[in-house]
């Protein structure tokens, strides 16, 4: 059994304490609220870590969610999407401007960085296989485009639900160690799913600052110039409007993104050689020291060892700071 998984219940507390323990426990994601006054929050958690992601199995029944900017900034999973395949009740609810209605076989997607409020309705427990991966993962399958508030459905969603649910499966029965291999999996069909269904995907609103930023990013990374000051520049918005967007920490997601593509990059089989001098200097750092400082500071471990070791259970620290949040909850 894989000593990783995470269990969290409303059944292990008192009923009288379930609505304050399913609250503060989903508190990262939203704020949980229930539907009826006479009828207290039930729910459950049981999720996996695979490499920089995490993946499981929620049940619950009808509640109201509200992510707001409050939680944004105190989660830490900004830089998260939460990817749900729906297989009992229905959510519904705005994305940040985007209305969006999601049904059994129906796979939703929420920009974590974002705000949104849904409603669940279920008249039994409602059931989702829940993703939450690294924007840098999901955006690259959809292009860098924003999925926020995006549903699929047909045979993309069938597809890539049913994959995700054998996922889920499989994982207790693997050594940990095992696991990360999953999120390649999963990312694999979630680029066929997208690029299957990108015709009748319908066009989300990609022009506030943050989406503009995050694709200018994107676009310059390996740039050793790219920071504030150009970006302001290239963005025509001053200095004080990008600080807001990004709650004063633009720089801090410039070397976040370097260094999770530097993570991807020493991983990866079919890059075995590459040093990391010339990694250091393709992903925008001015030096191999510099890169060595910053990526022993966010992972814990140097880019040498991250290529021998290859990917660890938990390789991405807002995932694991989650995972250790969760666990304090599992009896």
């Amino acid at each position: 059994m894989n000593s990783a998984r995470i269990r969290v219940s409303t059944r292990s507390v008192d009923p009288a304490d379930a609505n304050d323990f399913w609250r503060v426990v989903t508190r990262p994601f939203f704020v949980t609220e229930p539907i009826g006054a006479d009828t207290p929050l039930q729910g459950s958690i049981s999720a996996l870590p695979i490499g920089t992601s995490l993946i499981g199995e929620t049940t619950f029944n009808a509640q109201k969610y509200h992510r707001s900017k409050v939680v944004i900034a105190e989660s830490g999973l900004d830089d998260q999407y939460m990817i749900q395949v729906v297989l009992g009740g229905q959510v519904s609810g705005d994305a940040d401007g985007v209305d969006f209605v999601a049904r059994p076989g129906d796979i939703a997607f929420f920009d974590l960085g974002r705000t949104w409020t849904a409603d669940v309705e279920t008249e039994a427990t409602g059931r989702t296989i829940t993703l939450l991966a690294p924007r840098s993962l999901v955006e690259a399958e959809s292009k860098g485009r924003s999925l926020h508030g995006t549903v699929l459905r047909g045979v993309p969603a069938v597809v890539l639900a049913q994959c995700m649910q054998s996922v889920v499966l499989a994982l207790p029965h693997l050594d940990p160690d095992a696991t990360a291999g999953y999120e390649d999996v999963v990312a694999s069909l979630l680029r066929v799913s997208l690029g299957i269904a990108e015709p009748d995907l319908s066009p989300r609103p990609d022009h506030s600052l943050r989406d503009r930023a995050y694709a200018y990013i994107a676009e310059h990374l390996s740039e050793t110039w790219l920071g504030p000051t150009s970006m302001c520049a290239a963005l025509s918005v001053s200095r004080a409007q990008l600080y807001r967007a990004f709650d004063g920490g633009i720089a801090l997601v410039i070397r976040r993104k370097r260094l999770e593509l530097v993570y991807r990059e020493l991983t990866r089989a079919e890059m075995p050689n590459e040093t990391i001098d010339a990694l250091a200097l393709r992903c925008g750092f001015t030096s191999k020291s510099q890169l060595a400082r910053a990526f022993k500071n966010f992972y814990g471990m140097t880019p040498s060892q991250a290529r021998t070791d290859g990917r660890r259970t938990i390789g991405d620290p807002s995932i694991a700071r989650l995972h250790r949040r969760l666990e304090f909850f599992s009896p």
